[in-house]
């Protein structure tokens, strides 16, 4: 990723001194004072010294270097936890008047990390590499500005330059392979559907290898013999979306837990449920199904074009991991305000409705009641930090719409990995992302 900027702003002039400098100045000024009214010349030099280093260190700092800086971030997008990401500065000095080396400091998120700019000569371009830049945390990293400081050897005057703007660094969830065990969860519409019916006109997809179970009516013989293995025809659904995915971004953890241990608890366990539901959204782009991925509020992550079952299916894998990237957790009062902007009175009544109805009440429910009355398909994930269980009969209801629902609790609880399947709902607790796997395995074990 490049960016490009000019100078955007430097330390004025008259803010220059450090304190140091104002210390300095002040003591030198009393000292030539307390010379000149005691009589005492030599005194008055050693304090005109002190006055005269102040005005060489503000000499130092006055002329303003013109400078641009390109900024490449190769690659602009990479998993969480990738290492050696660096960033390479351009530096062109636009003036005629070379510039010494100086100390810079270049922001990147939350880190200020030192970059040493060597000299460079009127009119060129010095080329400088980033210290590594941080990608443990998920999450879009701004890269830039390029901080210039320029101060005497004293540390009397400092004037720090802003030399543009930033680039954006994308530190994506790290989703993992989901194979064949999700293609037997999220069965083709070509096929049986356990209790749903699918409505809609099936459209001929796409070839793919042939699974056991597959029905040999569509193998595609032709393909088969060109191809050297067995290929069958997949069918879709052109009225409904095939995958679902719910992200939960409402805080949630472990009953007692506050303050800081919570909310780090809190944070490891919302990256695992972050990565669950880049594996299962990706796996989906991956097959090309069509695709939908929400959260709590019923709001979509995707940035789509298109409207409707068109839109569902110009979901990417690019697109679906930025999208997950720029998810954040929402603070527990924002909750109201955003269920009010885009569910409108409906959460009032889910609110209203929850305790007598068996439902669990809150947002999350509003928005997995929504997410079964929006459209049909054949798998829907709802990913959470917190314990599902209260919203057990809205996860039946979504049975409904999907023929398969699966549950996942994104827990930082030490113990196993545990599954356990209540008719079409697969409830699955989970640590990381990579024992979802091993959980999808038993599912289908136990279908």
């Amino acid at each position: 990723m490049t960016a490009q900027g000019e100078l955007l702003g430097v330390t004025p002039f008259h803010k220059a001194l450090t304190a140091r400098g104002w210390l300095l100045l002040a003591g030198s000024a009393a000292v030539v004072g307390a010379a000149l009214a005691l009589g005492y010349p030599e005194l008055a030099g050693v304090g005109s010294a002190g006055v005269a280093a102040v005005l060489v260190a503000m000499v130092t700092v006055a002329r303003t270097p013109a400078l641009a800086v390109d900024r490449y971030t190769h690659p602009p997008q990479v998993t969480r936890g990738t290492p050696d990401v660096t960033a390479r500065l351009d530096v062109h000095n636009t003036s005629r008047w070379s510039l010494p080396s100086a100390r810079t400091r270049l922001i990147a998120g939350a880190a200020n990390l030192p970059v040493k700019l060597p000299a460079v000569a009127g009119g060129a371009t010095a080329q400088v590499q980033s210290p590594t830049l941080p990608t443990a945390r998920r999450g879009v990293v701004r890269v830039g500005p390029l901080l210039v400081t320029r101060a005497d050897p004293f540390g009397l005057a400092r004037r720090v330059l802003d030399t543009g703007t930033f680039s954006e660094l994308y530190v994506r969830p790290r989703p993992v392979r989901l194979p064949d065990v999700a293609r037997s969860l999220a069965r083709s519409v070509d096929g049986s559907q356990a209790e749903t019916k699918m409505d809609g006109t099936l459209a001929f997809h796409r070839l793919r290898e042939y699974v056991p179970g597959d029905e040999r009516r569509h193998i595609h013989w032709l393909a088969t013999a060109h191809a050297g293995r067995v290929l069958v025809k997949q069918h879709v659904d052109t009225a409904h979306a095939a995958v679902a995915v719910l992200v939960d971004v409402v805080p949630g953890g472990r009953e007692g837990a506050f303050g800081e241990a919570f909310e780090m608890a809190f944070e490891a366990a919302f990256e695992v449920a972050v990565d669950c539901a880049a594996s299962a959204a990706v796996c989906a782009t991956e097959r090309g199904d069509p695709l939908v991925l929400v959260d709590t509020f019923g709001r979509s992550l995707l940035d789509q074009g298109g409207r409707g079952a068109r839109a569902r299916r110009s979901a990417t894998t690019e697109g679906v991991l930025n999208a997950l990237t720029r998810v954040v957790a929402e603070p527990p009062e924002a909750q109201e305000a955003a269920s009010v902007a885009s569910m409108g009175s409906s959460t009032a009544n889910g609110k209203k409705n929850g305790a007598g109805s068996g439902r669990g009440g809150g947002t999350l429910g509003v928005g997995i009641r929504r997410l079964a009355e929006s459209g049909r398909g054949s798998l829907a994930i709802v990913v959470s930090t917190r314990s599902l269980t209260p919203w057990a009969t809205d996860l039946k209801a979504l049975t409904s719409s999907y023929a398969r629902v699966i549950a996942v609790h994104a827990t930082d609880a030490p113990g196993p990995a545990t599954t356990t399947r209540i008719g079409r709902v697969l409830w699955t607790e989970v640590r990381s992302a990579d024992e979802l796997p091993a959980a999808l395995h038993r599912a289908r074990a136990a279908a």
